[in-house]
């Protein structure tokens, strides 16, 4: 979980990142709200090594650190049994997450929910929300904006098979050695990243 400082770090900058989403202020109640938080959830989810949303801060200025939520407001977001209820009608498989209470510098307080990146297969998106979320959407963090969207490119979507493909693999490794299999070295294939700077440099030829 990021601390107070880590925060404060990051939302000087003044904009968001891959593995940050911002959100501003609202109860849980609020239901645009709470899909726009579940939406940046399943696309961090997808994420290796996941990242954080942190409800309360007005993404059009961040570095004012503000204005932070009302402690009711507060309370409903880190309600974690209630939390985790609410964003599995969302996501399919659940999300995995902590969620955490933070103040600020400035006193204002914020939710931090932690998102892991999934644990099995990817998540998709399990229920509609006019405008915000589309079911049987499968949502990502591209690499060139630091924003929510759907799958829109071979790169994203090696990236996330990438993943799925390696958790796969693990396992079936694990399962082979403790069966006493000893499986010889190969040569490795490129990774997303390798390939997103190798199409990047095509761009600029």
């Amino acid at each position: 979980m990021l601390t107070a400082g880590q925060i404060e770090e990051r939302l000087q900058l003044g904009y968001e990142a891959r593995g940050l989403e911002l959100k501003g202020p609202g109860p849980r109640s609020d239901k645009h709200l709470l899909a726009k938080v579940a939406r940046a959830a399943l696309s961090l989810g997808n994420l290796r090594d996941g990242g954080h949303v942190i409800i309360g801060i007005d993404d059009a200025d961040p570095g004012e650190l503000g204005p932070g939520l009302a402690s009711g407001d507060l309370a409903s977001w880190i309600a974690y049994d209630d939390l985790a209820r609410t964003l599995a009608n969302y996501a399919d498989p659940p999300l995995r997450f902590n969620v955490a209470a933070i103040e600020l510098s400035t006193g204002a307080m914020v939710a931090v929910i932690e998102v892991f990146e999934f644990a099995d297969i990817p998540h998709f998106c399990a229920k509609e929300r006019e405008g915000v979320l589309r079911d049987g959407a499968l949502y990502v963090r591209p690499r060139k904006v630091p924003e929510t969207s759907e799958v829109a490119s071979p790169i994203e979507m090696r990236e996330i098979i990438e993943l799925a493909t390696e958790k796969a693999l693990r396992a079936y490794v694990e399962t082979a050695e403790r069966a006493g299999v000893t499986l010889a070295p190969g040569p490795r294939p490129p990774s997303s990243d390798e390939l997103y700077e190798a199409e990047e440099g095509q761009a600029w030829e």
